[in-house]
C-alpha cells in the first residue's frame, strides 16, 4: 500500500523553522542584526513568508523588531539562564537518585547502549558542533525516559530550546567541556548501574553546577 506525499510545509513554516534554527545554532549570533530582504535571499524566498516568521519569532522571544535597529537576535538574560540550570538540577537529581535507588540489569545495559550511541558521535572528530550537543541532551532526555515519569520528561523536553542554546554556548567557549561532559556520563552511569545513589547524586549536582560556573567564567 502506497500512501500519498506529504504536502510542503507552508513558506510561512519553513522560514520560521530555518530563522529559529539558524539562532538556536548560533549562525545568528546573540545582538546581531537581520533584515527582511538579507533572509528573504538566504532562504530564497519573499519578503512576505519571512514577515510572518519574524513576527513568530519576536512573539517567542528569539528577536526584537524596532524602527531604529530592524530585527536584532535575543538571547536569554544570564538571570533566565541560572533560572534554566536550577530547573535542570531540581528535575535531574531527582531523576537519578529514583534510577539508583532501584538498579537493574535491564536499566544497566539500556545505559550502557546510549553511551555507546553517544561515543560514536563524540569521539568521531567530524561531528558538527550541532551533533555533539544534540547527543549531550539526548543522555539527560533518557535518563527522564528510563525513569518513565512523564510530568518529569515533558518538562524537560518544554526547555529543550533554551538548554540547546546553553550547550552550545558552553561546547563553543570551552571545547574540552564536550569530552568531559561525556566522561562524566560514563561515571554516572556506573554509578546509577551499581545502585550508589548517594554517589550518583553528588555526580549529576556537580555536572551541572560545572555548567553554572563555566558560564560565570565566560560572562566575566
Amino acid at each position: 500500500m502506497t500512501h500519498p506525499p506529504l504536502e510542503p510545509l507552508p513558506l510561512r513554516e519553513q522560514a520560521y523553522s530555518r530563522i529559529k534554527q539558524l539562532i538556536l545554532d548560533e549562525e545568528f549570533p546573540p545582538n546581531s542584526f537581520l533584515s527582511e530582504r538579507g533572509l528573504a535571499e538566504r532562504l530564497g524566498m519573499s519578503k512576505t513568508p519571512v514577515r510572518l516568521a519574524i513576527a513568530r519569532l519576536e512573539h517567542e522571544g528569539y528577536v526584537r523588531v524596532s524602527p531604529q535597529q530592524g530585527i536584532v537576535v535575543l538571547a536569554p538574560s544570564f538571570e533566565e539562564i541560572l533560572d534554566y540550570i536550577d530547573f535542570r538540577l531540581a528535575l535531574e537529581s531527582f531523576v537519578v537518585k529514583s534510577l539508583a535507588a532501584l538498579p537493574s540489569p535491564d536499566r544497566a545495559q539500556a545505559l550502557e547502549a546510549q553511551l555507546v550511541e553517544q561515543a560514536q558521535v563524540v569521539h568521531n572528530p567530524k561531528s558538527p558542533l550541532q551533533a555533539l550537543v544534540h547527543a549531550d541532551m539526548a543522555f539527560h532526555r533518557f535518563l527522564a525516559a528510563l525513569l518513565g515519569n512523564r510530568p518529569i520528561l515533558q518538562a524537560l523536553e518544554r526547555q529543550q530550546e533554551v538548554l540547546y542554546r546553553i550547550a552550545m554556548r558552553i561546547f563553543q567557549k570551552y571545547p574540552q567541556r564536550r569530552e568531559q561532559s561525556f566522561v562524566e556520563h560514563q561515571t554516572l552511569c556506573r554509578l546509577i548501574a551499581a545502585g550508589q545513589q548517594a554517589e550518583a547524586a553528588a555526580l549529576i549536582e556537580q555536572h551541572i553546577l560545572r555548567i553554572k560556573s563555566l558560564l560565570v567564567g565566560a560572562e566575566g
